[in-house]
C-alpha cells in the first residue's frame, strides 16, 4: 500500500545574490599566497602517474625542489662537493660545519660586507654506505652511522664585479697562471680554482687533496636534484635530514609558517 502523503516538492531556486562568485577559489587563496602557482616548464619536473608516485617516495621531495628554483629563480652555477679528513658521523655536528663553509663561501666572494642580496646556497648531506641496503639487498646489516660528506648547489656573483672589487687575496696554480697569461683561462676555471683553495685553506677538516673539493658545471639541475636525495630511496633514511634547512636558502613555505596565537576562552 503507497502513502497518499504528498512529498514537499524540492526547492531548486536560490537566491543569487547568497553565491560568491569567488566561491570556488577561496580554498586556494591562502595556499597560493605563501607558494604562488607557478606556469610549469620544461625545466620544472613534471608530476609522474599515482602508480609511478606509490613506487617512488622520492618524487615529492624533488617536484617541490624543482619548482621553488623555478620560482625563486635561482642561478646555480656551480656543484660542490667537499670530503672530510675526519668525517662527522653525527648529523648536528655535520650541520655546525656547514654554517662555518656557508660563511667561508661568501667571505670569499665578499671580504667586508655582504650585500643585501647575496649568492643563495643549498646544502646537501650525504651518509655513506647507506645505499648499499635497499631494493635485492635487504639482507645486508643495518648501517646506523655512516661518514657524511656534502654536496652544495651555489650561485655566483658577476666575475667582472668580483674581479674589481676588494676580494681577498686568491691562490692559484702555476699552471693556471700561464693559462691566464696565454689567454686560454675561463672565468668559470679561475673562480672554481680560487674557491677550491681558499676552502682548502680556511677549513681544516678539508684533506689538501685533489678529492677534497670537487666543483663542476651542474649542467642539468634536474638531474643534481635528483642526484642530492637519492637518500630518501635508502631504508636507512630518516626524515629530511639530508636537506640542511638551516644553512640553505630555502625560502618559506607553509611548514615554516608562523602558527597563529591559540584563542582563549573565558
Amino acid at each position: 500500500m503507497t502513502s497518499s502523503v504528498k512529498k514537499a516538492p524540492v526547492k531548486r531556486w536560490v537566491d543569487e545574490s547568497l553565491k560568491d562568485p569567488r566561491f570556488k577559489e577561496q580554498s586556494t587563496i591562502l595556499t597560493e599566497m605563501v607558494c604562488p602557482k607557478i606556469e610549469l616548464t620544461d625545466y620544472v619536473r613534471k608530476v609522474p602517474a599515482k602508480g609511478d608516485q606509490l613506487t617512488n617516495k622520492r618524487w615529492s621531495t624533488e617536484y617541490w625542489l624543482s619548482n621553488m628554483i623555478v620560482r625563486e629563480n635561482l642561478q646555480f652555477r656551480d656543484f660542490l662537493t667537499i670530503s672530510f679528513y675526519k668525517p662527522n658521523k653525527d648529523i648536528i655536528k655535520q650541520y655546525a660545519d656547514n654554517s662555518h663553509i656557508k660563511n667561508v663561501i661568501l667571505h670569499f666572494f665578499y671580504n667586508t660586507t655582504r650585500p643585501t642580496n647575496p649568492i643563495r646556497i643549498w646544502f646537501f648531506n650525504e651518509r655513506e654506505g647507506m645505499f648499499f641496503r635497499q631494493g635485492k639487498n635487504q639482507n645486508l646489516e643495518l648501517v646506523q652511522s655512516g661518514d657524511l660528506h656534502i654536496h652544495i648547489l651555489l650561485e655566483r656573483p658577476d666575475f667582472h664585479w668580483w674581479r674589481s672589487t676588494r676580494n681577498r687575496n686568491i691562490t692559484m696554480s702555476k699552471r693556471t697562471m700561464n693559462k691566464i697569461w696565454e689567454g686560454t683561462c675561463s672565468e668559470d676555471e679561475l673562480m672554481r680554482e680560487s674557491l677550491t683553495n681558499h676552502l682548502k685553506e680556511r677549513v681544516t677538516k678539508i684533506p689538501k687533496s685533489k678529492q677534497g673539493v670537487d666543483i663542476i658545471d651542474p649542467k642539468s639541475i634536474k638531474k643534481r636534484i635528483s642526484y642530492t636525495n637519492k637518500s630518501l630511496s635508502s631504508v636507512e633514511f630518516d626524515k629530511w635530514e639530508h636537506i640542511d634547512f638551516e644553512h640553505s636558502d630555502v625560502p618559506i613555505c607553509p611548514i615554516d609558517q608562523p602558527k597563529l596565537p591559540l584563542k582563549t576562552y573565558t
